[in-house]
């Protein structure tokens, strides 16, 4: 936190800034925890989401918190997906180099993971308007007017967009050949 605010020129937004750090790095941590599933990974994204506010807080300070808590949720996010594409890649790499003449691990869990990684990836894949709002309802647990609130829309929106958002993932699934069951 000392070198985020070393980050700040006036007194004034360092106390914001601190503000908006307490308001908002608990639900920071629990959203990208549910993407990443691990702390260190997580404080990393967090710890980014914060610094990238930081660099250019002159630009952001005038967001009041509905709209910050915005901001910082799609920046967040888009660190978490930069840290797991980046750990995708290093499983990728290490698979290729494993023993080939091993049987792969067809037990149900292996399938429930390969299916949520599969749903991930899909979620990722959506437009980020749509995948917002899935992350948030599905993997923050959150209600449609919390969803509202830290999106800056209507719970009519939110609800439209979650429709929107089912019907896009069904079909994608659909397309990769996974039906409902």
């Amino acid at each position: 936190m000392i070198i985020l605010l070393a980050m700040i020129d006036s007194p004034e937004d360092k106390k914001t800034f601190e503000q908006v750090y307490m308001q908002n790095r608990d639900f920071m941590f629990n959203y990208t925890y549910r993407i990443l599933g691990d702390e260190a990974s997580t404080e990393d994204a967090v710890h980014d989401a914060f610094l990238s506010l930081a660099k250019n807080y002159d630009r952001y300070k005038h967001l009041d918190s509905g709209q910050m808590r915005s901001f910082l949720t799609i920046t967040v996010r888009n660190a978490a997906f930069k840290i797991y594409n980046h750990r995708k890649r290093e499983n990728v790499t290490e698979e290729i180099y494993k023993d080939n003449d091993m049987l792969p691990d067809i037990s149900e869990d292996a399938e429930k993971k390969d299916l949520k990684r599969i749903l991930f990836e899909l979620v990722k894949s959506l437009d980020s308007k749509y995948s917002d709002v899935i992350m948030l309802k599905y993997y923050c647990d959150l209600s449609v007017n919390e969803i509202a609130d830290n999106l800056g829309l209507t719970p009519d929106n939110v609800k439209v967009r979650l429709h929107r958002a089912r019907t896009l993932l069904k079909s994608k699934l659909e397309g990769v050949g996974i039906n409902e069951g």
